[in-house]
Order: C-alpha cells, then sequence, then structure tokens
C-alpha cells in the first residue's frame, strides 16, 4: 500500500474534530471541496497536533481553489531549505514514499530532524508531520528495496516514534536493530526484514531491558545457506536468532512469520522476561523456534530474575532442527514459573517439540505432528529421524499438565519428565512413527527402535522434591511399529523412583487410571519400579479402569512393587503373555479385573526380600483355559495371603517350602510344585494339591486335599505303575 493512499484512508474515518471544536464529519468534507483539497482539509482536521490551522468553519466557506493555496507542494530538500514559513500554511512533501503533509510549529525550537516526522529548516524552523495512526518507517529514509541497508533508518524510525508501520516491502539490514520502551513495529506478511550476510552472528531485532514491547505481522528471516534447501550443519554456526528479547516486561510477538536461523537459541528467544504472549505466528526451517530462558541480565533487570508469566498459544512451528518451544534452563531447581502453551501445532522437530523447565505448566490442547519427510539435518547426524520427544522436562519441575494434545510420529518419548512433581497427564493420544524418510538415499525405512517409552516419569526426591501426586489419566496410546525382524521393545507408561528417603517417598501419591493402550510388541505397558537400594514398600500407587492389549500375546501389561499400598483394579488385560507382575509390598488388592489370552494372569517375586507381601487380595476374573499357569509364586512365601478367584483358575507355585506357606486360600485347583511330602500348616481347601518332586515307579503322582482345614486333610493320588 503507497503511504500517500494510507493517509488518505486516514483522513476519511469518521468524526474529527476542528480546533475551533466543531464536529464535522470527514466524509461530508471530502466531499465538498474534492480531491484537491483533500490532503490539506487532512491536515486542518488534525489541527490539534499543533500551529495556528484555520477552523473547519472557516474551510466550509472556502472553495477548492482557495484551499489548494494554502497548500505548498514541496520536496524535504525544499522544506529544509525554507527561510520564511507561514503558520496558516500546509507543507505536502511529494518526494516518494515519504509523502505527506507537515506544518511549521513556531512552538518548538528544540526537536532534532529526524526526516520522518520532523525536518528542521536552515533558519531553525521545525516542521512537523500531519499524521494519525503508526508512522511509516519509509518516512525516516527505509528504502525496502531488498538492496539498500536500511539498518540506519529503522533505527531512526524506531528511536523517533513508538508505533511503526512496514508497508509491503524488503528491508535489508545489517546489524542490530533496538526496541524502545513501548515499541510497536508492525506491517503485513509481505513485510520482510531480513539479513544477507551475518558474519558476527548478531541478532536481528532485538529489545533489551525495555517495557511495553510489540512486534505484529511482520516476515523476520534470518541467514540462511545459498543454494541449501535448510542449511546443512555447520553453515549457520553462530549466526544469532531473529528476535531477541532480553530482560523485559509486556511483551507481545503476534501474526508474524520468521524463517531461518541458525544454531543460535531460537527464532524468537526470550531471556529474563515477564508478561510475555506469544501467539498466531508461523516459524519453520530453523534450529530452535521460541525459546526462555534465564541466561541474561542481573536480578534488578526489568524483567527479573526469570522468565514469568507467559503464553504461547495457536502458533504454527515446522521444521525444527532442535526444539520448536522451549522454557528451559539446565539449572535446579526451575524458576521459571507460569507458563501456558496452548493450542499450537508443531510438524517435526528433531529433538523436542516442546521442552518444559518451570514451576505452573499448563501444555494444553496442541498437535505434535513428530514425522519429518525431509529438510532437516538432526542431532547427530542422522536425517530426517521423527520427533525424539513431544514434551521434555528435566529439572525439578512442579504442577505441570499435559492435556488435550496429540502427539503422533513420535520416536522416542511422548512425554519425559525428570524430577517433577505434581503432574497430571491427562486426555491425550500418543502413537509413535513406523519408518522415516532417510535422506542419504531417499529410502523408506522401517523403525524398530527399542526402549521406547511413551510417557516417562523418573524422580529422585533425594536430590529433587518429591513428585507427591502424579495423574495419567484418559490417554489413548498406540504402538503399531512392526514386531517382525528387529522387535521394538516399549515400556509405554515407565514410573521410576529412585529416591533414598523414606520419608519422602512415602508422600508419593499416584494414579494410572482409565488410559487406553494397544501395541504390537512391549516390554511393559505401565510399569513401577524403584532402585535396587529401596527396600521399604512405600508410597501409593491405583492401576484402575485400563484396557491393555496386544495381539502377539508378548510382554508384562503391569507391574509393580515396592509399596505400601497397590491397588490394582477393574482393568481389562488380553493378549499380554504376563497380566500383572508383582512383589514385595504392603496391602497389594487385585479386584475387579478382566484378564483374557495371557501365558500367565499372576507372576509374584517373593524370593531373596527381607520383606515379602503384607496381604495379597485377589478378586478377579479370568477367561480363558484355568491352567498352572494362572497363578505362579516364585522364591519363599511366608506372609498371609487371601485368594479369591471368581472361576476357580489355577495357582502354581515354584520352589516354594510348603511349611513356610500361611494364611488362608480360596482359589479351586490350588497346585504346588517339588514337595514330596503334604504341608503341616496353612489353611487349604479341597481339591489344592502338591505335586512330588522326586516320583517313583509304584509310588504316587501327589497328594490331594480332602477335607478343608488347617492344614486339612491330605491324600495321596496317581498311582504309578511299577
Amino acid at each position: 500500500m503507497r503511504e500517500d493512499n494510507q493517509d488518505q484512508r486516514l483522513f476519511e474515518q469518521e468524526g474529527s474534530q476542528g480546533t475551533g471544536g466543531e464536529l464535522i464529519s470527514r466524509r461530508k468534507l471530502l466531499g465538498g471541496i474534492g480531491a484537491v483539497g483533500a490532503v490539506t482539509a487532512g491536515a486542518w482536521l488534525l489541527g490539534s497536533l499543533g500551529g495556528n490551522l484555520p477552523t473547519v468553519r472557516a474551510m466550509e466557506d472556502k472553495s477548492g481553489e482557495e484551499l489548494a493555496d494554502c497548500c505548498k507542494m514541496v520536496t524535504i530538500a525544499q522544506l529544509r531549505a525554507l527561510t520564511s514559513p507561514e503558520t496558516d500554511h500546509v507543507y505536502y512533501v511529494k518526494d516518494r514514499d515519504q509523502e505527506g503533509p507537515f506544518y511549521y510549529d513556531n512552538t518548538d525550537t528544540t526537536s532534532a530532524d529526524n526526516t520522518g516526522i520532523i525536518l528542521v529548516s536552515t533558519s531553525g524552523a521545525r516542521f512537523r508531520r500531519i499524521f494519525d495512526g503508526p508512522a511509516h518507517v519509509k518516512w525516516f529514509g527505509a528504502k525496502g528495496d531488498g538492496t539498500t541497508d536500511d539498518t540506519a533508518a529503522i533505527q531512526l524510525a524506531i528511536d523517533s516514534y513508538s508505533h511503526l508501520y512496514f508497508s509491503p516491502s524488503s528491508y535489508r539490514i545489517t546489524d542490530y536493530v533496538f526496541l524502545q520502551d513501548n515499541s510497536r513495529i508492525e506491517g503485513t506478511r509481505a513485510s520482510k526484514i531480513f539479513m544477507s550476510t551475518n558474519p558476527d552472528g548478531v541478532n536481528l531485532i532485538s529489545a533489551k531491558d525495555k517495557v511495553n514491547v510489540t512486534i505484529d505481522n511482520l516476515w523476520i528471516e534470518g541467514v540462511y545457506g545459498v543454494g541449501n534447501p535448510f542449511p546443512v550443519r555447520g553453515v549457520m554456526e553462530g549466526q544469532g536468532v531473529t528476535l531477541a528479547v532480553y530482560g523485559c516486561r509486556n511483551v507481545v510477538i503476534t501474526n508474524c512469520y520468521f524463517t531461518y536461523n541458525g544454531l543460535g537459541s531460537g527464532n524468537v528467544y526470550v531471556s529474563k522476561c515477564k508478561d510475555v504472549v506469544v501467539t498466531n505466528n508461523y516459524l519453520e526451517k530453523s534450529m530452535n523456534g521460541i525459546c526462555f530462558d534465564n541466561w541474561y541480565g542481573e536480578d534488578d533487570t526489568p524483567g527479573g530474575t526469570h522468565v514469568e508469566n507467559v503464553t504461547v498459544a495457536n502458533n504454527v512451528l515446522s521444521d525444527m532442527g532442535g526444539r520448536a518451544i522451549a522454557c528451559d534452563l539446565d539449572e535446579a531447581p526451575a524458576r521459571n514459573s507460569n507458563i501456558v502453551i496452548v493450542g499450537n501445532t508443531i510438524r517435526g522437530a528433531a529433538y523436542a517439540a516442546i521442552a518444559v523447565n518451570a514451576r505452573g505448566v499448563s501444555v494444553v490442547g496442541n498437535i505434535v505432528d513428530g514425522k519429518r519427510d525431509g529438510g532437516i539435518t538432526t542431532v547427530g547426524g542422522q536425517q530426517s529421524l521423527p520427533t525424539y520427544y513431544g514434551i521434555l522436562s528435566n529439572f525439578d519441575c512442579e504442577y505441570i499438565h499435559i492435556a488435550d494434545n496429540v502427539f503422533k510420529e513420535m520416536f522416542m518419548n511422548g512425554v519425559k519428565i525428570l524430577n517433577g512433581s505434581n503432574v497430571s497427564i491427562m486426555n491425550n493420544t500418543f502413537d509413535f512413527a513406523v519408518n522415516y524418510l532417510n535422506q542419504n538415499n531417499n529410502q523408506v525405512l522401517d523403525l524398530n527402535e527399542p526402549n521406547n517409552q511413551m510417557i516417562c516419569l523418573e524422580w529422585d526426591t533425594n536430590a529433587y522434591i518429591a513428585p507427591y501426586t502424579i495423574r495419567i489419566e484418559g490417554n489413548t496410546i498406540v504402538n503399531d511399529r512392526n514386531p517382525t525382524g528387529v522387535e521394538p521393545i516399549a515400556e509405554l507408561i515407565y514410573l521410576k523412583d529412585t529416591t533414598n528417603s523414606e520419608e519422602k517417598a512415602a508422600a508419593s501419591f499416584i494414579h494410572v487410571t482409565n488410559n487406553q493402550i494397544r501395541s504390537k510388541k512391549i516390554s511393559t505397558a505401565i510399569q513401577y519400579t524403584k532402585s535396587l537400594a529401596q527396600d521399604w514398600g512405600t508410597g501409593k500407587l491405583y492401576i484402575t479402569g485400563n484396557t491393555i492389549y496386544s495381539p502377539v500375546k508378548s510382554g508384562t501389561a503391569i507391574t509393580a512393587m515396592r509399596l505400601d499400598e497397590l491397588h490394582i483394579e477393574g482393568n481389562k488385560i488380553n493378549g499380554i503373555a504376563i497380566a500383572i507382575e508383582t512383589g514385595m509390598g504392603g496391602l497389594t488388592n487385585f479386584n475387579g479385573n478382566v484378564i483374557r489370552n495371557y501365558n500367565t494372569a499372576y507372576f509374584f517375586y517373593v524370593a531373596n526380600l527381607l520383606n515379602e507381601i503384607d496381604q495379597l487380595i485377589v478378586q478377579d476374573t479370568i477367561i480363558g483355559n484355568p491352567g498352572e499357569g494362572s497363578y505362579v509364586f516364585t522364591g519363599t512365601v511366608n506372609n498371609p495371603y487371601i485368594v479369591a478367584s471368581s472361576n476357580g483358575a489355577g495357582m502354581k507355585f515354584i520352589d516354594v517350602n510348603v511349611d513356610q506357606i500361611k494364611g488362608t486360600y480360596y482359589p479351586a485347583n490350588l497346585v504346588v510344585e517339588g514337595s514330596d511330602s503334604p504341608p503341616t500348616a496353612g489353611r487349604w481347601a479341597v481339591g489344592d494339591r502338591i505335586t512330588i518332586q522326586n516320583v517313583t515307579a509304584g509310588g504316587y503322582s501327589g497328594y490331594i486335599c480332602t477335607t478343608l482345614g488347617t492344614p486339612g486333610t491330605w491324600k495321596q493320588y496317581g498311582a504309578i505303575l511299577a
């Protein structure tokens, strides 16, 4: 849009007031005086800017010809050479891209000439531009031709006026451009600010220790390698970032297009700022996208000591060689706080789509597509692998809420949180990528990467704050990687406590609830583990209402132990080799689970531990052949158990001294292997059996309980021919 057309559009707005206080419609006025007086009328309508301009009523009595006599058409050079200015005239500058009306301000004797809105003549007269809305950056001498170095002109404009407009053009700069307090720069998506070379690795646009900064609707482009669709590693090292904001407060970055930056901190880099909104931007083909950290400034900077109160919303980020959105710093405890990341779309980030270390984080409603079909060299030099992490948080974070996101085509982890406390991961959808495009040979290759963990939480409360409450609820997890050839192993929900503080571990309260899990090949669907140094059973874990399915009958559905209370209730498990695996702990309650198509329904590790399961309650439904693999105990059993099977499924003991079995058992067909004598302790039901370890010809195969009791009545059965 030409600036003179822009001026006329502004003049045509309704309801201006003249210097005499009388209101008149601008459209009525323009219709009365015709095109000749349009610009002059605009000047009088804005007479409140200063000067002795005629009143609106005086204008109504003039003809267009008379109005034209009050307007002098001049160049900037002619105005600067003017020695006898007139206070009742408008001087219309006609220099291309700098057009517009000026008036002589006889009250101003000090203002400096800035080319754009104030011109100073050789006699010292100050002429002030008459305009409404933003000042145009070309008024200050910027050419926008893609060739001229516009750095000085843009900086002059920023220093001269707070609200600037960049018309659709290509503005080349060669050095930093620094924003000021209350700066607002805006344009269109066709208003490009760029660098063609950047040997010193400086940032394009920066704001340092300022308040109230807005960047709106601009195209900001960093340096990129000539002839490369995206620079390979090494081309972009040290090239700085496109927009850097340090130590500022009240920052808005909106509706902009950012592209190309090297191995610097990001397209948008914000350090030690407070009250920041980054929204509705498009960022692509860069090392990092939107980054926040605390590297800059002392504690007394306007932004403070850390990043605080940040909203990153409705942005699109595509083809990032590192991280797409990151609010992190490698320090603990995390000092960033109150971070909201909502409604963004991320298409391909080599390392992490979202990386957050903070206190008070909400990651809601984002779409992360990890598949990248080309364009970026990833970490380690491997080209075009999908995104490693959907969300990564690894330094002592608190109050993290991850909800209603879609993570698809992930390479390694959907969510990985190290040392996070008070975490909720709810109603998200996750799936793994099954192949990728290798740019070295342009072939599509299958992914058979082992050790994938879709939701992974690990914590060490000795070094960091305890997790206290963790909720993993309502998520859908799918692993469709091909189970043939090199078979991928996946621990889909993985929880690991390595603390050595019994008191802190006891405060943990964990829910894994109502998740839908389907995997072609798994190691464990839901796993809770502690370090071997932890012999105590502490904390509470509820695994309830989950559906777990595998078509190849592999791995374990649920494994957990060493807890004060373990509740595995209301789960549906189908097609898993081992449904539930547990061991040492306090109260262990299996209630309302439905298990089918299994090799082993329950596997209990109770060997070589000082403390065993305090109380085991099983009230589940096992569908299928209730064979001897339904219940499997391994090791010495010396605790009270209650096992109440709804359909009489079998129980198998391996290498167990039956005289050490104590407690009450109510399943039908309890089977104990490896004893040459009937039990002398424990309560047994009719039909329970002991198989004889050293069978001989002419002897018997085992003992069977014929009377309920402690230990009941036992008879030999299964005579063996001599």
